[in-house]
């Protein structure tokens, strides 16, 4: 039997979010980046028993639970300048606002939203599981039963990296799949 287990912050202070038209016409298209706090978990679980020489049981198991909070939204203005200062332009609080799940720009501060894009921020889910029975039956000839679960759901919500993985995952019809060989 193993189990492995692995937690991780990734925070990252460029991500890329949305790519948006700024209308007039002549400032082009906005490259919309945001900081994001990533939180990943996931583990892997191996169980082998040999309960004799010609029949085998071997079960694996394997979570994974992601959750991404963007903030400190901005757009690229010298993709390739090493300083993050002169590489993006951050909108200042007068210039973002963000309501039902969409942040409103605007940028040259007149009071019309010049553009828009959805909140990015995310959980996913994802739970895997294989259950394989094996019997030599003869010398030779083996008998493979297999049971195979899976879930993955990416949702939108604010809830803690634990919480959503247990909502998303109670909520999810659960696809099996058998194989005899």
């Amino acid at each position: 039997m193993s189990l492995t287990t692995v937690y991780e912050q990734n925070p990252n202070r460029t991500q890329y979010v949305s790519q948006q038209v700024y209308v007039p016409a002549t400032f082009g298209t906005r490259y919309i980046t945001g900081a994001i706090d990533q939180e990943t978990l996931s583990a892997t679980l191996h169980i082998n028993y040999n309960i004799n020489p010609n029949f085998t049981i071997q079960y694996y198991a394997q979570p994974f639970i992601a959750k991404g909070t963007y903030s400190d939204f901005n757009y690229v203005v010298d993709s390739e300048n090493e300083n993050i200062n002169n590489r993006v332009v951050w909108f200042s609080n007068n210039q973002i606002s963000e309501a039902d799940g969409l942040f409103s720009i605007d940028e040259d501060l007149d009071g019309t939203t010049d553009y828009s894009f959805g909140k990015p921020d995310f959980n996913f889910v994802q739970f895997h599981s294989n259950l394989v029975a094996r019997w030599e039956y003869k010398p030779g000839s083996e008998l493979f039963l297999v049971w195979s679960q899976g879930i993955e759901e990416l949702g939108e919500t604010d809830e803690s990296l634990f919480r959503a993985a247990n909502s998303q995952i109670l909520d999810q019809q659960i696809r099996n799949t058998s194989l005899v060989k």
